[in-house]
């Protein structure tokens, strides 16, 4: 068995090991934008290449002849990788171009979501000129601004945070209607968030366990967006803000978002669906939807599958997902290690290294991400260096095991030591 893994993160390192941990001891190979020390040690072959480079994936999948093509990030699935891979013969875990405008165009998800769910979003505004955008804002304080397209998770600001004022929030979204010629507004909703994602065949839906992510860089939830730093699980599957009905509610939504794309577009969705929700008052919302695993949520569930990662995706691909997909009872905690200055300033070309021995014989697991290794050392990029995971019974005592295992760890990075914060 041959399994070609696209990306070059923590996530798609994750996605890694748990194919690694498969007894059928598939054959890894990687399609990466940058070398990722960790997959490059469990891969048998990589390549570099550009994840929009449709040509440059397509030939090194030529030349593998993978059974399963595996994707980690967002950007090739918008591009429309899983087509041009799908009319060549090649098995993918991920959905075609036009179901992945479910992420990759924000508009086209609240449009879907209001034409065929009816229910599970805020109130929504989509503007085409500064004009219209600045008179809605001065009348609705409580407003989020999200870019169209893709940010990588860094996009959404919000008015009276973020943006201090309207002026900030009109200079703000000038580039994105000049280059989109959309935004959307939001109203602002309050409430926990957490993150419900969902193996699909695009019949049958198998949910992970839920994941709170912490998005603010810096303690306390402040600080600019990022990309994720850090998150936890429980060991029951929830978190202590979500009930077992809000939960079957979210879920729900997500099932039936799956079937009403293939109603609407024709085309079964086939891979990781991932629905971004906050708990109201009134219930779970939608905050948006992404069509893979999150980053970092997907080091918290992965860590956690006991079913055979290869049979799962097989499974997916073939249109006919295992319904038994097994988690372990524990809880995770997961923190990114960031360069300073992340994600505005970071600082680059920073070497350092890692107790790794010492990690794991405390029991905390090593995801790389966006690092180049030197002689030994790791060297920093502009995104974020390494993951560490603990696996407990409690997230309190996984907490515990992280704090004791850097507390004595000096390193010219930086990380959240308040994740989680536990309700």
């Amino acid at each position: 068995m041959k399994v070609l893994l696209v990306g070059s993160g923590a996530r798609e390192h994750a996605i890694a090991k748990a194919l690694s941990r498969s007894p059928q001891e598939p054959r890894i190979f990687a399609y990466m934008s940058t070398p990722n020390p960790g997959i490059i040690r469990l891969a048998e072959g990589w390549i570099e290449g550009g994840l929009n480079d449709l040509p440059s994936l397509v030939r090194y999948a030529q030349r593998v002849r993978p059974n399963l093509v595996v994707f980690g990030p967002e950007e090739p699935l918008a591009a429309g990788a899983v087509d041009e891979l799908e009319e060549r013969g090649f098995s993918c875990i991920g959905p075609r171009r036009i179901l992945a405008r479910l992420e990759a165009d924000k508009c086209f998800m609240r449009e879907f979501m209001a034409r065929y769910i009816g229910r599970g979003f805020p109130k929504w505004w989509v503007f085409e000129n500064l004009g219209t955008l600045h008179a809605h804002l001065l009348s609705h304080p409580n407003s989020v601004l999200k870019p169209v397209g893709l940010t990588g998770g860094k996009g959404v600001r919000v008015l009276g945070r973020q943006l201090t004022n309207v002026m900030e929030a009109i200079e703000y979204a000038r580039p994105y209607l000049e280059r989109e010629g959309r935004i959307l507004v939001e109203e602002k909703l309050t409430g926990e968030e957490f993150s419900l994602m969902v193996f699909t065949d695009g019949k049958k839906v198998v949910p992970m366990p839920l994941v709170q992510d912490y998005k603010y860089a810096r303690e306390g939830d402040t600080g600019p967006m990022t990309g994720g730093m850090g998150s936890y699980s429980c060991a029951d599957y929830l978190l202590p803000f979500v009930s077992q009905k809000d939960f079957e509610t979210a879920l729900g939504i997500v099932e039936e978002t799956v079937k009403k794309l293939e109603e609407a577009l024709g085309i079964p969705y086939r891979g990781v669906l991932y629905g971004q929700f906050i708990q109201t008052q009134s219930g779970p919302v939608v905050i948006e939807f992404n069509v893979r695993f999150g980053d970092p949520e997907a080091i918290n569930v992965l860590s956690l599958l006991e079913s055979d990662a290869v049979d799962v995706f097989a499974s997916i691909a073939a249109g006919d997902l295992v319904e038994d997909v097994r988690f372990s009872h524990l809880a995770t905690v997961c923190r990114y290690l960031v360069p300073r200055g992340y994600p505005d300033a970071p600082e680059t070309g920073v070497l350092f290294s890692l107790p790794l021995e010492k990690l794991s014989l405390a029991g905390i697991e090593v995801y790389f991400g966006s690092v180049q290794e030197v002689n030994g050392q790791f060297s920093t990029t502009a995104s974020r260096s390494v993951a560490l995971l603990s696996r407990r019974a409690t997230p309190q005592e996984a907490k515990h095991a992280l704090d004791e295992a850097l507390a004595d760890y000096t390193v010219p990075l930086y990380w959240r030591r308040d994740i989680p914060r536990l309700l």
